[in-house]
């Protein structure tokens, strides 16, 4: 089969671009792990429990629903690399006030911190994933999963660093303000390379003869939708694995009839974050042979039987399979959906802004709501009942096929 995308031959501007977005992808990884890292840190510096801890983790959801809402109406509206400009601003002030809060210190000022950081974040994700579906129709291959695997790299150097301050014992504010203004100057001279740099309004939205596109239309249109959902299912599976695989393992296995030791759970999640990392980077090489579609399919039924596999098993060493499986499986979901939305430039901001908040929506409640499930039912369970939007998302996989813009068409014709 031949690619799912145009052949057209990179230019210089697009081979820089996608440098550029790598970058970004990898610089936004490591400063969300980099601050994850020190949570505990935090916790002691403000004397608080985990539960309260919890009301401030929905400070940064909260904006970053926020962002995600109205996303669509401000990437439809300027450049990605306008975008990524003013969101890598706002994140770096946000975070710099956490950072400041702890020498106060002030609960005000970290919440608010909070929320700004996952405004500026959420948009920020929002944008670069914009820019690198623009970077790949201009390339003629498929990056978009390399581009999420480049993101994996950040979170783990991140949160590498974040451990290794833990372990000098380095303070809280002078590291994190020194973080975030480095990378806010990276990202700005990231954004400086994009393709759309220097633009500060998309010229495929708005012409002089062809009024604005309405950017919340996309929340009616049923194949975005329906990708929204397949990203829904995928970014399910990856935000269980993260939150609940480790404590499924240990409360839910033996292994030569003993209780598993913890650091075998952590050990289990590097092993899916290995392999949901491997997929990404090497994934687009079969989405560029047989089509998104087919190899969504396949993912999708790797999935499945990993989770049946894993939740049926009686001992960990029969498992770990199913383990392997279950992170090959859901690799590809978010970054093909978020490629999917973009086949039609001059909507692509408003259905990519829509599919990224279905799935952020999905990483932030799903987890909690298997919480709940599995104090009923146990974790291995709970897991279990993942089959079920899979078994969905399956049936509108085809929904992700590509799409050929009108105006396209019509020129090769």
């Amino acid at each position: 089969m031949t690619s799912t995308l145009p052949d057209i031959t990179p230019s210089h501007g697009a081979i820089r671009a996608k440098y550029a977005v790598f970058l970004t992808f990898f610089l936004c990884g490591f400063v969300f792990a980099s601050w994850a890292a020190r949570i505990p840190l935090v916790m002691s510096i403000f004397s608080i429990n985990s539960a309260q801890m919890g009301l401030f983790f929905l400070c940064a959801a909260a904006g970053s629903l926020t962002a995600l809402i109205i996303a669509g109406w401000i990437t439809s509206r300027f450049s990605s690399a306008f975008t990524v400009m003013l969101s890598a601003l706002v994140f770096s002030l946000g975070m710099g006030s956490v950072a400041v809060s702890a020498l106060l210190p002030s609960q005000w000022l970290l919440g608010g911190g909070l929320f700004i950081f996952g405004f500026g974040f959420s948009l920020c994700d929002v944008a670069m994933n914009l820019e690198g579906t623009q970077v790949e129709q201009r390339l003629g291959y498929t990056i978009m999963p390399k581009l999420h695997a480049c993101f994996s790299f950040g979170t783990v150097t991140g949160a590498a660093c974040g451990a290794l301050l833990e372990f000098l014992q380095v303070g809280f504010t002078l590291p994190l303000l020194l973080l975030v203004v480095g990378a806010a100057v990276l990202l700005l001279w990231c954004s400086s390379r994009y393709l759309s740099a220097g633009t500060r309004y998309h010229a495929v939205e708005h012409t002089e003869n062809q009024p604005r596109s309405n950017p919340f239309a996309a929340w009616l249109e049923w194949r975005t939708l329906a990708i929204g959902f397949t990203v829904l299912a995928t970014s399910l599976l990856e935000g269980a694995a993260f939150d609940w695989l480790p404590l499924g393992v240990v409360t839910g296995f033996t292994l030569d009839g003993v209780e598993p030791a913890g650091w075998m759970g952590s050990m289990t999640l590097a092993l899916f974050v290995a392999a949901m990392t491997s997929m990404r980077w090497f994934g687009g090489l079969l989405i560029d042979k047989y089509g998104r579609v087919v190899v969504l399919r396949v993912c999708t039924v790797l999935s499945i039987t990993g989770l049946m596999i894993f939740g049926f098993s009686p001992n960990l060493s029969m498992a770990l399979p199913g383990i392997l499986l279950w992170g090959i499986g859901c690799a590809l979901g978010f970054p093909v959906g978020m490629s999917a939305a973009a086949d039609e430039p001059r909507h692509a901001a408003s259905r990519i802004a829509v599919v990224a908040a279905i799935g952020y929506c999905s990483l932030l409640t799903g987890p909690p709501l298997l919480g709940f499930l599995a104090n009923a039912f146990g974790v291995k369970n709970a897991l279990l009942l993942l089959v079920i939007p899979l078994c969905i998302s399956l049936l509108l996989v085809s929904k992700l096929g590509v799409v050929v813009p009108v105006k396209e068409a019509t020129d090769e014709g």
